[in-house]
């Protein structure tokens, strides 16, 4: 690491806080290290963590969460079993309403349990934090050699408390929020402690965001966020931030140019070796379905996707990664998964396989009216696409209600394209 100065920034989130976990096993992975820890709420409790060395004590800790660990108010059945939303809008409200927010005594006791103070004030590793002091209404930032021994647990407490859901923290006789009133994503204060490298995790949770500062000095900063869904950030349990965990792992390792995807994750090159072997059968397919002296075909040459192809643009490997992925989407493949180009078409066709064939004639009527996004599943479009494609080669008057359908729904049309080249 030479001379700079690594910053790890965590945000607020509170359930999604399993998500950072993920990243700092990717970290691990990769041996990354840091010299400062700076974190908002959830982000301040992990980032304590991260200060220890701790990683085993946090993966435990998140790998097994329920709210049991964090409340000591019992939750209804249904907001365990079904995971409703109405139902955990009561709870909290409740809390609110007769107790001034939910008790979070448990979650003081979890961090009891596992902060060490001996091994979190001797460690090299610098921390920061962020809360506000409600009776001042003044935001607090703070770093390890202001907070008082004896009160790092409370001014942790004190950060992660998400009012009103939760009750006010008070220490020594003021009441303290979450930080996320005031930063909940405190970049600003790692620069303020010398960091002239900075990984972020931002979880993209409710909370102010601060305008990042100038400083005169060279900065660089990764940027790390799910771009899945991680779950909502009061719902604690233990299978969601085990996804989250998984997410923020293979998040990690994309941006690091160690895996690949977006919203998919891929084995290193597999998607490029896709690319190399799938990309002239589709673009002879499109040329095929594009034949014509019909206006129609005009139109579809202009239109900034098949111009990509039509033209060999760079763009065009983007674009052949997210036809994949709103395929797999479509077809509800796990998005969890790392993905082997084999595992990945292997299960594409398998998920296809199952998806009926309907009577079409309402998808066709639609499709005059231009109407048919959003009138049934998604997966039902691509099937009905994919018999046009395999019929087209047999009659004309097919291949043009499949320039229509290519004109209207130019991304499930590239989509099914690339199904096609499978079979």
């Amino acid at each position: 690491m030479g001379d700079s100065m690594r910053a790890i920034v965590l945000s607020g989130g509170g359930a999604r806080g399993s998500y950072q976990i993920g990243v700092w096993k990717a970290l691990r992975k990769l041996n990354i290290k840091y010299n400062i820890v700076v974190g908002t709420s959830v982000g301040a409790l992990n980032g304590a963590f991260m200060v220890q060395g701790n990683y085993k004590d946090a993966l435990k800790m998140w790998e097994n969460m329920n709210f049991d660990l964090i409340f000591s108010d019992k939750f209804d059945e249904q907001v365990l079993t079904k995971n409703s939303n109405f139902e955990l809008f009561k709870t909290y409200a409740k809390g609110i309403l007769m107790n001034g927010g939910m008790d979070v005594s448990r979650m003081e006791a979890t961090m009891d349990r596992y902060i060490n103070l001996d091994v979190f004030y001797q460690s090299k590793i610098d921390f920061g934090m962020v809360t506000v002091n409600l009776s001042n209404l003044k935001p607090i930032t703070i770093t390890k050699d202001q907070i008082p021994k004896g009160k790092l647990k409370d001014y942790l407490m004190a950060s992660a408390t998400c009012f009103p859901a939760f009750k006010i923290k008070r220490i020594d006789g003021d009441m303290y929020v979450d930080g996320g009133y005031y930063d909940n994503f405190p970049i600003n204060l790692a620069l303020d402690m010398g960091a002239d490298e900075i990984i972020g995790v931002d979880l993209d949770a409710v909370g102010l965001k601060k305008k990042l500062k100038k400083v005169h000095r060279k900065v660089n900063i990764t940027y790390i966020g799910p771009k899945n869904n991680i779950g909502n950030f009061l719902i604690f349990d233990a299978s969601l931030a085990k996804r989250g965990i998984a997410f923020g792992y293979n998040d990690t390792l994309k941006v690091f140019h160690k895996l690949d995807g977006d919203l998919y994750t891929f084995k290193k090159n597999h998607i490029r070796y896709s690319y190399l072997k799938n990309h002239r059968k589709i673009e002879d397919e499109l040329k095929r379905i594009l034949e014509s002296k019909h206006n129609i075909t005009k139109e579809l040459i202009k239109h900034r996707d098949y111009q990509k192809i039509w033209n060999q643009k760079e763009e065009w490997q983007d674009l052949y990664l997210r036809s994949l992925e709103y395929l797999a989407k479509t077809l509800e493949l796990e998005e969890v998964e790392v993905y082997s180009l084999l595992k990945f078409n292997r299960q594409l066709k398998k998920a296809f396989a199952k998806v009926e064939r309907l009577n079409f004639d309402l998808i066709e009527r639609k499709m005059k009216e231009r109407k048919v996004r959003g009138l049934i599943h998604n997966k039902y479009v691509i099937r009905y696409i994919y018999e046009l494609l395999m019929e087209s080669k047999k009659s004309d008057i097919v291949k043009d209600k499949l320039r229509t359908v290519a004109l209207i729904l130019p991304k499930e049309f590239l989509a099914t394209l690339y199904l096609s080249v499978l079979k």
